[in-house]
């Protein structure tokens, strides 16, 4: 299953909670709602994404996504919650290794 046809999942994240993924090089990851910070094994970047953007996995080992804010309501207020979507396998990997 390619990219283009791969099926995707929404998590959402209370600021602090994170998600660890394993292998996950070649799979990308779109912040659909709030602020998250990506770290990848053996990579000393910090990729931080607002919603909108997004970030291709470019290590194979262990990735972080922790959610740093939540979304914004009407009324600009954080609503406690981030959104991402990412590959519904990497949602599986994460839930093995957890």
């Amino acid at each position: 299953m390619g990219p283009d046809t791969e099926a995707l999942c929404t998590k959402r994240l209370a600021p602090g909670g994170a998600l660890r993924l394993r292998d996950a090089a070649g799979c990308t990851v779109m912040c659909c709602a709030g602020t998250v910070w990506i770290t990848q094994e053996n990579d000393a970047r910090d990729i931080f994404l607002a919603a909108g953007e997004s970030f291709t996995f470019d290590r194979k080992g262990l990735a972080l996504i922790r959610a740093e804010k939540g979304m914004l309501d009407d009324w600009m207020a954080d609503t406690g919650i981030t959104v991402i979507c990412l590959p519904a396998r990497l949602v599986f990997d994460q839930m093995r290794y957890s």
